[in-house]
């Protein structure tokens, strides 16, 4: 059997004699209410799970109970299947391993887990995982046989989906051709999806039209007057509303839609019903094509077929997007081969050229030589200048000192700064400012300005960063003998350490100032919140002292209870203030141990009870009976314990609040949901800061420290802290663990 055809099957009933069904009959009327009552026991551990009762004295163990649950699950009622053996569940499907296991167990009296393909009474096919568990009476003999039932379908079918999605992004890896991708994606949906049809259509180049890909069981009728050649604008049809729009388009029914009354012949005789229309696009967010779903039911999609769709829309923008890159680098590789011919013709042409160039060159070679004797007195007056001036360099120290002319030629630089520039004015002796590589034109217009100013007689003092390294300059205009000014000295010191003091300083200004702020905002909050409750606490404890009279029991237990619940607040109080000390000082650390999510999260509820507003409620939700964790169990009490309490403290009263633990393959979460007072949204990016309340928050008691102290346990623990609020609708909190798996993770789950 295929493991992805979730199709209907015949179910066969087990025949059953009238003899053993009266025989049944008097089993049950004889069992005592203690029989009872230790039955009933199992059922009420899983009241959320299927629940069958077969009695094991008699041929073929016949069901002698199912719970609400079972009929839930089956869409069998209990009248419907007293008397008969469990095996008609599995219908015609008789081949499974895991049908031996259960035999087996039954047969020797033991329990066992398994998971099994079963059929409704539909004939639709679930996946059942099943426990079953033997009963004994007082005398140690084998009296029935319990049987838990949970439909895993969801969470089978998406294990089975996420291969099928694996299986398809490996034809688009292996450059498989597009029409077989299409094809692979188009039987995957329709497959999962029942009574589906599957059109996947491509834009044009320019956006403009779309046209079919894949739609091989539509109409060709309905595909010629639908899918063909189709403008993207809107309200024309919901294939090109969602190319538009760029979002998904569910038409639940589409005999009442306007834009399909043209086509109402066609739609009606194709016996269609709802159509989904999802948009394929690029990383640009430019439309490639839609996907669209037509259905013979008026439906939409549910959740999973929402992942499903999205993820196989996904896979054919990808190959859309691969298909183009190799169209594009193709079209390189042509252009690139068309350069290399136009460049090779170019170097003909400059080998030329430079022939031409020597043979000039050789013309002025005799004009050089007449001016060796010049350049030889030149460099002598050179060398006279550089024995000055590198004595002057001397005296300064990560620093460079250079001369500039009128022509804006660098005559002399040296120094142990800007060592490329001086190998530049070393290779060419007189180097214009003009012709300084690693320059920018920018840097050159400047650096000519200040030449300009110096040489007309002012004296500069600035400072620039040239690679990012601060230099302050100092300029001085030089003088001849005449009195004309021919040179502009420049002197550049490196001011690194006196920039790095001063952003030190700074930085330590403004430690001390966000220092200051919190120890303001830390008075202020702790006077608040500890002159509140120490107020409520003696004025309860004195009103307690004038009522000593009797009948003064109920305002007595009153004032005790404000007295605790204020004690409580103080406690909180302290204890934030004290977590977020540790924490500053680093010495909060996470000892890890395992434990089960499950019963601790029951346990802090429990905690909470005293905490909750008049008609609050707690609605613990879970998937799993047993969640190990490998995490701090101090540091989540924290963090359990604070989420609960703001729901409860932001929440009104008679409202319900939910606990919800998730897990999967990767991760586990821990999700807390309540309908109060909600975050504004204007607010949201300083929720987890010190100190921080909301404006909406201000009147109800506070820190402004349990969120912040929160994360920092959360991410202590490798783990992170999410949220979603409204203001007005209420907030959700989550916080996310990545799951640890070790060997005897099994027992734990045991």
């Amino acid at each position: 059997m295929n493991e992805l055809d979730f199709k209907k099957r015949t179910m066969h009933k087990t025949s059953f004699k009238v003899t053993e069904k009266e025989k049944l009959g008097n089993t049950i009327a004889q069992m005592s209410s203690t029989d009872i009552l230790e039955i009933g026991k199992g059922v009420l551990e899983v009241v959320g799970n299927g629940v069958v009762i077969a009695d094991a004295k008699m041929d073929r163990f016949p069901i002698i109970y199912t719970n609400k649950a079972f009929e839930k699950i089956t869409g069998y009622r209990m009248k419907e299947v007293l008397g008969m053996n469990c095996n008609f569940l599995q219908s015609d499907d008789r081949h499974q391993r895991e049908i031996e296991t259960i035999r087996q167990a039954l047969t020797s009296g033991t329990s066992c887990n398994v998971t099994l393909r079963n059929y409704k009474k539909n004939g639709s096919m679930f996946w059942n995982q099943l426990s079953i568990t033997p009963v004994k009476n007082k005398n140690g003999e084998l009296t029935h046989f319990i049987g838990i039932q949970s439909d895993v379908t969801q969470r089978k079918k998406r294990a089975l989906l996420r291969k099928a999605k694996s299986d398809v992004l490996e034809m688009v890896l292996k450059r498989s051709s597009f029409v077989h991708i299409v094809k692979a994606i188009q039987q995957i949906l329709e497959k999962q999806i029942p009574d589906a049809i599957v059109a996947i259509m491509t834009a044009d180049s320019k956006g403009k039209t779309l046209s079919e890909v894949t739609a091989p069981k539509l109409s060709k009728g309905l595909t010629r007057a639908i899918l063909e050649n189709v403008p993207i604008k809107p309200d024309f049809c919901c294939c090109a509303t969602s190319a538009y729009y760029k979002k998904r388009v569910i038409q639940e029914n589409i005999g009442q839609e306007v834009k399909w009354k043209k086509y109402a012949d066609i739609v009606n005789g194709s016996g269609l019903k709802s159509c989904w229309s999802y948009p394929i696009l690029d990383v640009k967010n430019e439309i490639l094509g839609v996907l669209t779903i037509f259905h013979q039911d008026s439906k939409t999609p549910s959740e999973l077929d929402e992942e499903l769709i999205w993820e196989m829309v996904n896979l054919v923008s990808l190959a859309v997007e691969q298909i183009s890159l190799r169209k594009q680098l193709q079209a390189n590789l042509e252009e690139l081969a068309s350069y290399s011919k136009g460049l090779e013709k170019k170097v003909e042409r400059k080998t030329e050229d430079l022939k031409k160039a020597i043979m000039d060159l050789e013309v002025t070679n005799v004009e050089l030589v007449e001016q060796t004797n010049e350049a030889k007195a030149a460099e002598l007056r050179a060398e006279t200048n550089e024995a000055i001036l590198m004595a002057i360099i001397k005296k300064f120290p990560k620093g460079a000192i250079l001369l500039v002319d009128t022509e804006m030629q660098i005559h002399f630089m040296e120094g142990s700064e800007l060592k490329d520039v001086q190998q530049q004015v070393k290779k060419s002796q007189k180097v214009k400012i003009e012709e300084l590589q690693e320059f920018s034109g920018q840097r050159k217009s400047l650096f000519i300005e200040y030449v300009k100013r110096t040489l007309k007689g002012e004296h500069l003092s600035f400072e620039t960063e040239y690679r990012r390294v601060p230099y302050a300059i100092n300029t001085t205009p030089l003088s001849t003998d005449n009195g004309g000014i021919t040179y502009a000295l420049f002197v550049l010191l490196n001011i690194t350490d006196r920039k790095q003091n001063e952003k030190n300083m700074l930085l330590n200004l403004k430690k001390e100032k966000e220092l200051s702020d919190l120890k303001s905002r830390f008075i202020s909050t702790a006077s608040h919140e500890f002159r509140t409750p120490l107020s409520v606490i003696l004025s309860s404890a004195t009103l307690i002292e004038k009522q000593n009279q009797p009948g003064s029991e109920e305002r007595r237990l009153k004032h005790l209870s404000r007295i605790k619940s204020n004690v409580q607040h103080l406690v909180t109080v302290l204890n934030d203030f004290l977590s977020l000390s540790k924490l500053e000082e680093g010495k909060t650390i996470a000892q890890l141990e395992w434990f089960d999510l499950v019963d601790f999260s029951k346990s802090m509820i429990d905690q909470m009870e005293l905490s909750k507003k008049e008609g609050q409620t707690i609605v613990f939700e879970y998937e799993t009976e047993k969640v190990p964790v490998f995490l701090d169990s101090k540091l989540m009490r924290h963090i359990v314990l604070n989420l609960l309490g703001n729901a409860i403290k932001y929440s009104a009263e008679g409202q319900k609040i939910i606990l919800k633990v998730q897990e999967n393959e990767q991760q586990v979460s821990l999700k807390v949901e309540d309908g109060g007072i909600g975050i504004p949204l204007n607010e949201q990016q300083y929720l987890f800061q010190r100190f921080f309340r909301a404006k909406n928050s201000l009147n109800i008691a506070g820190t402004g420290l349990g969120l912040h102290i929160v994360k920092q346990y959360a991410e202590l623990m490798n783990g992170t802290l999410s949220f979603e609020s409204m203001e007005n609708k209420g907030s959700t909190f989550k916080v996310t663990f990545p799951k640890i798996i070790q060997k005897n993770e099994k027992s734990i789950n045991n």
